[in-house]
């Protein structure tokens, strides 16, 4: 099978996440990985913290095999009915905190996510959709 998500739409994507928390003096780590959750790119800005790392991780695998993004899979990992089966019994990979984003080809078809951790949940998850926006042209 054909491997949709090049080395450079994933680098392309990891970049623009990096120069743009480095603009806004924000220190991270972005993780692209396939549609299998394999990742791709780590890259890993200076004073990025630890645990960055494998939040930004978890966070693109989980919007990849999901298809959604993180902020909405931790809403839906919230329900009630989810309190029955709690999402490491599911996976433990999975983590619904918001910073990954599934990475989408216009027809639909989910090629990858994009996770970023180390700055608040909510400026990683506007940093991911910055680096979607970077490669939409890519993604025709």
């Amino acid at each position: 099978m054909r491997e949709p998500l090049s080395y450079d739409i994933a680098h392309r994507a990891a970049e623009a996440v990096l120069n743009a928390a480095r603009a806004e003096g924000a220190r991270v780590c972005v993780v692209v990985v396939n549609r299998s959750g394999i990742t791709k790119i780590l890259l890993s800005d200076d004073g990025a913290g630890p645990i960055s790392v494998e939040t930004a991780r978890r966070k693109a695998y989980s919007s990849a095999i999901q298809g959604m993004s993180t902020a909405a899979f931790a809403e839906f990992a919230a329900a009630p009915a989810m309190q029955l089966v709690p999402l490491h019994v599911i996976d433990s990979q999975l983590l619904p905190v918001p910073g990954g984003r599934p990475i989408i080809m216009d027809d639909g078809e989910v090629i990858g996510g994009i996770g970023v951790g180390g700055a608040h949940s909510d400026i990683d998850d506007r940093l991911a959709g910055e680096a979607l926006k970077s490669i939409a042209a890519l993604l025709a």
